[in-house]
Order: C-alpha cells, then sequence, then structure tokens
C-alpha cells in the first residue's frame, strides 16, 4: 500500500488491485500519471474530477483496463456519500431532455413495469421513466443528490449503494446504469448484483465511455474520460466479456448522443485549455448564449443486455 499526500497532507491511502474482470495480476501500464497533488474533496467528485492523477493499466489475460493502484473501496464510496454537486443539477433542463430520450430508447425494447436507476444522481432519468408510465425508483450514494430528487423533483430515491439497498431477487423488469460502471471499484459484483434482482426476461442498460472507440484512440491519453472519478475503462469485448460471465446475454452496442448546455461543455473544456475556457465561458456567459442546448458525441456507448428467461438461463460463472 502506499499513500498520496494532498495540498493539505491529508493521505489517500492507495491499494493495489487484481484485474477487475478475470482477477489476474499481469499488466502492462498505459499511463503514468502527470499530476501528482491529489484533493481527495475533488478527486473523487461525483461530475467532475481531475486529468493525470492515475496510472492505467491493461490486463495481459483479458484485456481490461482499468486503475491501479486506487484508493480503497470505502473511501471511493464514502466521498460520493458525502459529494455536493451543483455542477450536475444546473444542468437540469439539458439532462431531463438527454433522459427523456433515454426513456423512448428502454420504451423500443422494454414493456412498462418495475425500473431501478442506479447510481441514479438527481433523479432526472427516474422522473423522465415515471413521467412515462414506468414503475420507477433510483439509488443514489450521494445524500445531497439523492435529497435533491426527492425535495426539488418528487421520485423515489433510496440514498447508498445497490449493495445497501438490499432489494429481493427478481425484483424488477429493467434496471439502467446511466455512467455508473466506470466509477465503481468492483464492477463485477455490481453487474452480479443487478442480475439478481432482476427479474427472468429483465432488461440491463449500461451506458458507459468507452476506450476502444476510434475517438479514444485517437486522443490517447488526452482522452476526455480520462479522469480520477473512473476505475474501470470498457471497451464493447471487455463489457460483453463482464456482462456473459455473470449469465447475461449481451443484445446491442450503440453510440450515445448527450444534450448539454454550451456553457457546460466550455466549462469541461477548461480541463484542457483553461485560458480559452475562461474567455469563451465569460464571452458566452456575457451575450447569454450558455444555456443553449448541444448535442454531442464523446465516445460513449449505450449497451443492452437481458437476463436469460425461466428454461434457458446459463449457470453464471
Amino acid at each position: 500500500m502506499s499513500s498520496v499526500a494532498s495540498a493539505e497532507s491529508v493521505p489517500i491511502e492507495m491499494i493495489h488491485v487484481n484485474c477487475p474482470l478475470c482477477g489476474q495480476n499481469n499488466t502492462r501500464i498505459l499511463y503514468k500519471p502527470w499530476n501528482t497533488t491529489i484533493d481527495p474533496r475533488t478527486v473523487l467528485s461525483a461530475s467532475g474530477g481531475v486529468r493525470g492523477t492515475q496510472y492505467i493499466v491493461k490486463c495481459t489475460n483479458c484485456s481490461l483496463i482499468y486503475v491501479d493502484p486506487r484508493p480503497q473501496p470505502e473511501v471511493v464510496v464514502d466521498s460520493y456519500a458525502s459529494s455536493v454537486d451543483e455542477v450536475y443539477v444546473g444542468a437540469a433542463t439539458t439532462r431531463e431532455s438527454t433522459f427523456r430520450r433515454c426513456v423512448g430508447i428502454v420504451n423500443a425494447v422494454a414493456p412498462r413495469g418495475k425500473l431501478l436507476d442506479v447510481g441514479c444522481a438527481a433523479g432526472f432519468f427516474v422522473k423522465a421513466a415515471r413521467d412515462a408510465g414506468w414503475d420507477a425508483i433510483g439509488v443514489e450514494p450521494s445524500r445531497w443528490l439523492a435529497d435533491y430528487g426527492l425535495t426539488q423533483l418528487g421520485v423515489r430515491i433510496l440514498p447508498g449503494t445497490l449493495a445497501e439497498a438490499k432489494f429481493p431477487d427478481e425484483s424488477f423488469d429493467v434496471v439502467t446504469m446511466w455512467d455508473v460502471l466506470e466509477h465503481v471499484p468492483d464492477p463485477l459484483t455490481e453487474v452480479r448484483e443487478v442480475f439478481r434482482i432482476l427479474r427472468p426476461g429483465g432488461l440491463l442498460v449500461v451506458n458507459y465511455p468507452d476506450i476502444g472507440t476510434w475517438i479514444a484512440r485517437l486522443a490517447g491519453r488526452q482522452w476526455w474520460f480520462l479522469l480520477s472519478v473512473h476505475l474501470t475503462y470498457f471497451t464493447q469485448n471487455t463489457l460483453k466479456a463482464m456482462l456473459s460471465r455473470v449469465g447475461f446475454t449481451a443484445l446491442s452496442f450503440r453510440p450515445h448522443y448527450q444534450v448539454l448546455n454550451l456553457g457546460h461543455l466550455i466549462k469541461m473544456g477548461g480541463l484542457y485549455v483553461p485560458v480559452v475556457s475562461k474567455v469563451f465561458g465569460r464571452t458566452i456567459g456575457a451575450l447569454r448564449l450558455d444555456s443553449i442546448p448541444i448535442p454531442y458525441y464523446a465516445s460513449q456507448t449505450n449497451a443492452m443486455a437481458r437476463k436469460p428467461s425461466i428454461g434457458s438461463e446459463p449457470q453464471p460463472r
């Protein structure tokens, strides 16, 4: 184990982990960190993150790409539980627009029933699903975001992790994970829990940043999703392998387009060119153009998988 100190000398204990998919410990380093001053108050913030803080490795056995070493799991969970994310809810209008479209994607392949959104943040997708006729509920580790959804959107959100929720077996027809799986310390265990709580024939929807896309390969170490909040970087092949290992049958992988306001996108651009982002941000703000909705694609991928029906269910490995 090792420790990394922040500017306030608050250490984060780092641990080495085996591959989250195959369990082996044979890796090669893809990217080394160049930002070695880590502030525990921001490094694991919910919608932000810090670039250049991670050793990113690739398993030579199964090709999964992940972070090693990393903060201990309880540090990750505690950081999300105590996070306050006003930036996320500040883009409410465009997020609601994105999630209304996402509900349409789910409606096209699954009849309405009981739906769980894991890592639901403020509950914008839960609200969109409820408004579309789903019996929808969310689970979210951030107490602040969960409270926002309950009080401001009037949706049902259980504060805490999926494991802490302790849902009964076969509770849901659909489980969604919008930009969540890459954040969790143990994605294989998370997917197993989803398999348990889905009914036979139930649908899993996973949205994730795909490090195997041509955009990600072209960007290399400058890829915008190489952020301190992400612990695992999936490709279609490695996510399909993880889903299959649990017992899911992968159905589809499609590019995912989001909508965010122009001001937020410019602010995110500050991760790369802070001066330009600051100047453009001020200009856009002065012209009152910061709320313009902008659709964009940035390597995010939407994956769907199904739990086999009774009588055809394979044994998870």
